[in-house]
């Protein structure tokens, strides 16, 4: 049995505009269906600018935190993603 990744993505929006359940939203509009959201917070920048921290679970499979990354990038409203961290699900990642 195969396990599965905590795979953790930052996500900016296109402006301080976007209100951030709009821009979680559009990103789980473009989630994989074997990719789940685990859980979200808004991480403050600057002058209203924030990021978006999204944690999402996968099966541990060979290229799944390209995906991940690339569905995210196609979100409406996300100018630039980053995987900032991967992790099994029996692992601990730290914010």
């Amino acid at each position: 049995m195969a396990g599965s990744y905590l795979i953790r993505v930052k996500a900016m929006p296109s402006g301080p505009e976007v209100p951030a359940d709009q821009l979680l939203s559009a990103i789980k509009g473009v989630l994989e269906k074997d990719m789940v959201l685990k859980s979200s917070k808004e991480d403050p920048i600057a002058f209203g600018l924030y990021a978006l921290i999204v944690d999402i679970v996968t099966p541990e499979a060979e290229g799944m935190p390209d995906r991940v990354e690339a569905a995210v990038a196609k979100a409406p409203m996300v100018t630039q993603s980053e995987v900032v961290g991967v992790s099994r699900m029996s692992s601990q990642l730290r914010i």
